[in-house]
């Protein structure tokens, strides 16, 4: 006879499993009539929450390269490549301000432009505040000369996210992103680019949120969208939701494709007897590591 405990995870995770359907049912719905929007919880009408964020991004992926290189994760002369900008180019302003010598993007979504000028008034004024030799001007004609396409600061959008096309062959340094991965429907193509258009020596810094998406069971079931047989998960499928790629996969994906020396590192977990109940079976084996809900990914292209 289950005990009483047993009983209360069964019955929690029935309700869990509904709940989920319908909450994967909303985000299709919302997809379908309205496309795809930026997963930030909030709106680029709060400026300052914005510049928050893309600046503790940045610090956060130079801490990253930092410890992994075993160096002061320096930008000075690199080529940066951002895959997923979101909804600003706040982080490309910024790594030219901390010294990259070129930043660039790419997204299937058109978010960026979105931006109005205010923004980049306000985190013109921000980075100055940081650093009182920056220089302005550059930056600001960087800002400028991205909508003519013309800048150190380049954004591009394509719907077939071909990064070859976009930047060619070898001309890659550093390659950042920011809960992106988790988004892209062909990881296997997007890590091959990757391999094409990063030099030898080429280093990626990519944090990866492995958990839900949708906002309330987020937080209640971070692993709700691994409780479904694949069959019933690809009937609410849309461009941008939630690959449901594990961590030992990315690892084998980028080896396959020729990097090297590949990190992967938890930076947000959950107690292993509250992450298996209910999970469908290909989630069950340990080789998911399902009480990872996000990573931070540090890889050395060979």
């Amino acid at each position: 006879m289950p005990s009483e405990s047993g009983v209360k995870i069964a019955a929690r995770d029935s309700w869990m499993y509904l709940a989920g359907l319908a909450f994967l049912g909303l985000a299709k719905a919302k997809h379908v009539l309205q496309g795809y929007s930026s997963p930030k919880t909030f709106s680029l009408a709060e400026t300052d929450r914005c510049i928050d964020y893309d600046l503790s991004v940045v610090d956060s992926w130079l801490s990253y390269l930092a410890a992994y290189t075993g160096t002061s994760g320096t930008l000075p002369g690199k080529t940066v490549l951002e895959l997923g900008p979101g909804s600003d180019l706040g982080v490309g302003v910024y790594l030219l301000a901390k010294g990259a010598a070129a930043y660039n993007a790419c997204d299937v979504h058109d978010l960026i432009h979105r931006a109005p000028p205010a923004f980049y008034s306000a985190l013109l004024d921000r980075i100055a505040g940081l650093d009182g030799a920056v220089d302005r001007a550059y930056l600001q004609s960087q800002i400028e000369g991205a909508r003519g396409g013309s800048a150190r600061l380049r954004a591009v959008i394509r719907s077939d996210f071909d990064l070859v096309a976009a930047f060619g062959a070898g001309s890659i340094d550093l390659v950042f992103s920011q809960a992106a991965f988790e988004h892209f429907d062909d990881v296997p193509r997007t890590i091959g680019q990757l391999s094409t258009v990063c030099k030898q020596g080429a280093v990626i810094v990519a944090e990866i949120d492995l958990k839900t998406h949708s906002r309330w069971i987020r937080d209640k079931d971070p692993n709700n969208i691994y409780r479904y047989p694949r069959p019933i998960y690809r009937a609410f499928h849309f461009r941008g939701s939630p690959n449901r790629v594990r961590p030992y996969q990315y690892r084998e994906l980028f080896e396959r494709h020729g990097w090297t020396d590949v990190s992967i590192t938890p930076i947000e977990h959950r107690a292993e007897a509250q992450s298996k109940t209910g999970l469908s079976r290909p989630f069950m084996d340990p080789i998911n590591e399902m009480d990872s809900l996000s990573i931070v990914l540090c890889a050395r292209k060979s």
